[in-house]
């Protein structure tokens, strides 16, 4: 029969694995919220920018015509330079290089 001392070491061991079962589940409940979260605003502020430009553009021409679909091909190439520039800047902060200009 198991002593009084393995018994209560038996139950911190459980309440431990409970307790650290619950900790790990808590935080992918919360990963997988801020994830989905993040996605939504994405999606978001990919739809704004999507408005925007048309609204921008509209002025050049309709929809479909040779002036309006330049102006839409200038706005996308400059998001897309735009997220080129950011990338390098990430790439650039997590490799510790030293920023351009700065005699490092």
């Amino acid at each position: 029969m198991p002593s009084r001392v393995d018994q209560a070491y038996c139950r911190e061991e459980s309440v431990m694995r409970f307790a650290t079962i619950l900790l790990v589940l808590t935080s992918l409940a919360g990963c997988a919220q801020y994830d989905a979260m993040r996605t939504q605003n994405l999606a978001a502020a990919s739809q704004e920018r999507v408005a925007s430009d048309d609204a921008a553009c509209r002025s050049s021409g309709a929809p479909g015509s040779p002036a309006y679909d330049d102006c839409r091909r200038r706005y996308a190439n400059l998001h897309a330079s735009e997220s080129h520039s950011q990338e390098r800047l990430a790439e650039q902060m997590l490799n510790d290089k030293p920023f351009p200009g700065r005699g490092e």
